[in-house]
């Protein structure tokens, strides 16, 4: 009876082996994401790890529950993924090693193509053209305080300047400026009397108005400005615009906010 009772007991013994809590272990799952290796650990987490394949050990650094490599080139990741790795770690003052296969994409992830910035446009569009009272107090605030100009960065930085400033005290002056000594132009600033202004649905607009000398000569200026700030005019001296063709056609300008005078 006795003989019967001690194999029950180990019986129940060896069953108790079988069925007791499990020893905690450390694995390891290695990805590549493209640009280093990051390798995760499941279990007993280690105090040292270093990423071990063939031949070749990579230093592996935490950062949070991530142990990564250092950056690495296209032409390393592309070598080790799909690679048996081995982790060399250290788990409680304990060195074990452990096995993974590398995963995930064999290059650089490509960064989302960053869509083009659209600038801001110079001027209000109305969505509708407008003339008179109604189209100057909608372009006042652009052509007052504003410069006409072939040179934005303003001279000297180019070797001859064209500038005509427009004043919110309804003023203009018009500079020629040159790296020549006694070939440039200043005229001071002379009142304007505007005679006439359009705003087109798109935003452009145009301006007239008759600048006084106070010498009984008129002298009258036409601007036409396009929506993306280029400015075209007319010029006409001691003539009437109505009755005659402009003295002078003027190209090549730009509209920038902000009134310039003649000052170096």
């Amino acid at each position: 009876m006795r003989k019967v009772i001690l194999i029950a007991i180990a019986a129940i013994m060896a069953l108790a082996g079988l069925t007791g809590p499990a020893t905690a272990t450390t694995t390891a799952s290695i990805i590549s994401d493209g640009l280093r290796v990051d390798v995760t650990f499941t279990g007993k987490q280690p105090t040292k790890a270093k990423l071990v394949v063939g031949g070749s050990t990579y230093k592996l650094t935490r950062k949070g529950k991530t142990w990564r490599t250092k950056t690495l080139t296209a032409q390393r990741i592309a070598a080790l993924v799909g690679k048996q790795a081995k982790v060399k770690i250290k788990v409680k003052g304990k060195r074990r090693t452990v096995g993974a296969t590398i995963t995930g994409p064999a290059t650089t992830p490509i960064a989302p193509p960053v869509p083009p910035t659209t600038p801001a446009p110079l001027f209000t569009a109305p969505g509708v053209d407008s003339t008179g009272n109604a189209a100057w107090e909608a372009i006042k605030g652009y052509f007052l305080d504003s410069t006409f100009t072939d040179c934005p960065a303003g001279w000297p930085n180019c070797a001859v300047e064209y500038r005509y400033g427009h004043f919110a005290n309804y003023q203009q002056a018009y500079c020629r400026l040159t790296n020549t000594s006694g070939s440039d132009i200043i005229n001071g600033r002379h009142p304007i009397y505007i005679a006439g202004a359009e705003q087109k649905a798109d935003g452009s607009w145009a301006v007239s108005y008759q600048l006084d000398w106070g010498d009984g000569q008129p002298r009258w200026y036409s601007w036409y400005v396009a929506a993306n700030g280029s400015v075209t005019g007319r010029y006409w001296f001691n003539a009437d615009p109505n009755l005659s063709a402009p003295t002078e056609e003027i190209t090549g300008l730009v509209w920038v906010r902000g009134a310039r005078d003649c000052s170096y």
